[in-house]
């Protein structure tokens, strides 16, 4: 009788598990992108992810400046700091799923490609990891 083979079993599992895990280690990595934007002086720094605006910081002499000007720089320094975290992650993206659209409504975008391609090796590595242990159950059953 043939002796259990736990390791082919194991490397079988974790090839399955590799798409996967890649697509979590991909999105934990988005998730870590922020953004940064600084006004011409350096008195006002605004911060942003995915969580928002993550970090304020206003130099005491850009009080000066009145409410109206202050709120105004801190409004474009947001949309400036999301636009510098959204072309950071987009980068992110291009560099692990390649070139092409990341729109992920457009047909065979590089996102769905690598998804499904993530999908057909979990399948394949469940469908060999089936047919092991069937052969070892009929190994067994002898």
């Amino acid at each position: 009788m043939a002796a259990f083979d736990e390791e082919a079993i194991d490397r079988l599992v974790a090839e399955a598990q590799r798409p996967a895990a890649e697509l979590d280690e991909l999105h934990r990595q988005v998730l870590d992108v922020t953004g940064v934007a600084r006004d011409p002086g350096k008195l006002v720094t605004v911060e942003c992810s995915a969580q928002g605006v993550t970090a304020l910081d206003i130099d005491p002499r850009a009080m000066r400046w009145g409410s109206q000007r202050l709120s105004e720089t801190i409004l474009t320094l947001i949309a400036e700091a999301l636009a510098d975290m959204q072309a950071k992650s987009a980068e992110l993206l291009r560099d692990v799923l390649g070139e092409g659209p990341l729109d992920l409504a457009a047909e065979n975008n590089a996102a769905d490609v690598r998804m499904r391609e993530a999908r057909e090796a979990y399948e394949a590595a469940m469908d060999q990891a089936t047919a092991e242990l069937a052969r070892i159950q009929r190994d067994l059953d002898r």
